[in-house]
């Protein structure tokens, strides 16, 4: 039996290698041009969210971080370190995938939820290729929603494109080709499956205890009901079940006003200059591409 024919090879074989100075991605990527846009921060509450739906998911972050004594420093690191994938040069992109593997080697133990235990298994670890899939689709679902919702539509092509992108670079983090959807009809189709609600995601005890952190944080001197308002356009973005399951409040007052928000925020991306509504890692990967 050659390597190709071994298990995992193919995987293997095509890990890519980011370029010194273009890094994963590079100029003409949709993952640049998503990513690029500030705006697109406000979905981040959605999409963590959807992860901590999993209950193992939920188990890792409450067991293994600091989200809930220090949850702006966890963010930042978050931010930092997926901003160096996408943007960063071939040596910063190297370094942010060997931090993000190295801190996932350590998160696993046995889940102390018992629905969690119930739901998903007694035990978890943070590179289970499931998990880490996972939070991967999350990321780029809501992104794809949040960039058509707030700032433009997409073609079919760029969505898979942005999904080719994703799970190419996928396979460094651990996600197989094998286990991810080959398409984005195919992820769709996961995610169809994954939130049916007889699914594997499912609100935990453990997941409520974090979420009030991630749907209110405590912004110092800014009143909660602001905190709230502005949040609005990003908890638009979760499913129904998934919205209803964490007690977040809604309704059709609130649906309008995150419409509203919505508007607001395509006219502001459209008035604003593209250079000024963008990432600083974005900007300082376009002048390093000048």
């Amino acid at each position: 039996m050659g390597l190709a024919d071994q298990p995992g090879a193919r995987d293997r074989v095509s890990e890519p290698r980011p370029d010194p100075v273009r890094g994963f991605y590079g100029p003409g990527s949709v993952m640049w041009r998503i990513n690029r846009e500030a705006v697109l921060l406000g979905a981040g509450p959605a999409a963590l969210l959807l992860q901590i739906a999993h209950p193992h998911v939920a188990e890792g972050v409450a067991h293994h971080s600091t989200f809930e004594s220090d949850p702006f420093r966890r963010l930042e690191g978050t931010i930092r370190t997926t901003m160096d994938m996408v943007f960063g040069d071939g040596e910063r992109a190297e370094r942010a995938v060997r931090r993000l593997n190295g801190v996932h080697r350590g998160v696993r133990g046995e889940a102390l939820d018992p629905v969690a235990r119930q739901v998903a298994g007694p035990s978890y670890r943070a590179l289970d290729p499931e998990l880490l899939l996972w939070v991967q689709a999350t990321l780029i679902v809501t992104s794809v929603a949040a960039y058509e919702r707030w700032v433009a539509p997409l073609s079919g092509d760029e969505r898979e494109t942005f999904w080719h992108e994703a799970r190419t670079v996928g396979v460094r983090l651990g996600i197989p080709l094998s286990q991810s959807p080959a398409d984005w009809s195919a992820l769709m189709a996961y995610w169809d499956r994954m939130l049916r609600a007889d699914g594997p995601i499912q609100v935990t005890p453990t997941a409520l205890r974090l979420a009030p952190l991630i749907v209110r944080p405590p912004i110092p001197l800014v009143p909660g009901p602001l905190v709230d308002l502005a949040a609005l356009p990003g908890m638009a973005l979760l499913p129904v079940r998934i919205r209803s399951a964490f007690g977040i409040p809604w309704g059709r007052r609130r649906e309008r006003a995150a419409d509203l928000l919505a508007v607001s925020l395509r006219a502001w991306v459209r008035a604003t200059p593209r250079s000024w509504r963008a990432m600083p890692h974005a900007r300082a990967a376009e002048r390093r591409m000048t």
